[in-house]
């Protein structure tokens, strides 16, 4: 019986992504999330960060593994192998606010990390991932170390009715890096601010306390420009279109938001960053 269990974990940690986790972290670790819609989440272990990419879900198979294949198929994203995770609440929103929820405060809250090990277990009994035992352990490991402003966020692109063609899509999502550097740029970040938060003059107070925090050197930014953002929001984040991942990050602490930041390309963006302020912002002090 002893040497059956050492068997069975030796060929759990030989796995390539459980040998990739605990050796020298080269290739990123993929896991396709079967929300509604799924995610296709890409992590690199050597800069602990992770672009997730929300998919166009439309399918109903219901094998995990065929509906992931198809998944990726559908979206030109080739992985070999495959590795899946299907929540008990397919609510995409649901999962994903709940899990940035326990990336924060599982610090705070053992129980949390406790009741992510017994969802892993659920699942795996049911057959609603494929990721072995040994795999999960060392992605949580992982995981531990990050906070939710490492993801990175990408929404599908909607498609107009008067487009002739559909916009091309990458066959691969690109692994999360700085792509420009603030070092190599040498010049701070450009952002905009809008105002979401339905409080009147909030997007001019946040503008004159980040142009005094880069007057005084403390915080390299320039804010473009302040407005009002369409409607009410209940919660702020960030949207990138630069890829300069890390200072963004610096610039959501700065000003205490550090949900996940959403990304992407949008026509005639003349900044860098946009800051969305919702009802939940704070001034930092």
């Amino acid at each position: 019986m002893l040497g059956a269990t050492a068997w069975a974990a030796c060929a759990q940690f030989a796995s390539p992504l459980a040998s990739n986790l605990a050796g020298d972290k080269k290739a990123p670790v993929q896991v396709t999330v079967l929300t509604k819609p799924a995610m296709f989440v890409s992590y690199n272990p050597q800069t602990r960060k992770a672009s997730v990419r929300v998919l166009g879900d439309k399918l109903n198979q219901k094998n995990p593994l065929e509906r992931t294949q198809k998944l990726l198929e559908a979206e030109n994203i080739a992985v070999q192998n495959p590795k899946f995770f299907e929540p008990a609440d397919t609510e995409r929103e649901t999962f994903w606010n709940g899990f940035k929820h326990a990336l924060s405060s599982w610090r705070h809250n053992p129980f949390l990390a406790a009741h992510a090990g017994w969802n892993y277990l659920s699942a795996w009994h049911n057959r609603r991932t494929n990721l072995s035992p040994a795999e999960f352990a060392l992605l949580s490991m992982e995981l531990t170390q990050l906070e939710p402003s490492d993801f990175a966020v990408t929404f599908p692109v909607r498609k107009k009715r008067a487009s002739r063609k559909p916009e091309p899509v990458p066959a691969i999502v690109p692994d999360v890096a700085d792509m420009a550097p603030l070092a190599l740029k040498d010049r701070p970040i450009i952002v905009e601010v809008l105002n979401a938060s339905g409080r009147k003059g909030l997007a001019l107070e946040l503008t004159q306390y980040l142009r005094d925090q880069n007057e005084k050197g403390q915080l390299r930014v320039d804010v473009l420009q302040y407005d009002n953002y369409p409607s009410t929001q209940n919660s702020s984040w960030l949207e990138d279109y630069s890829g300069r991942l890390v200072q963004v990050k610096q610039l959501g602490r700065a000003v205490g938001i550090n949900g996940e930041i959403r990304t992407g390309a949008a026509p005639n963006v003349i900044c860098d960053t946009r800051i969305i302020l919702g009802k939940d912002f704070k001034m930092p002090l």
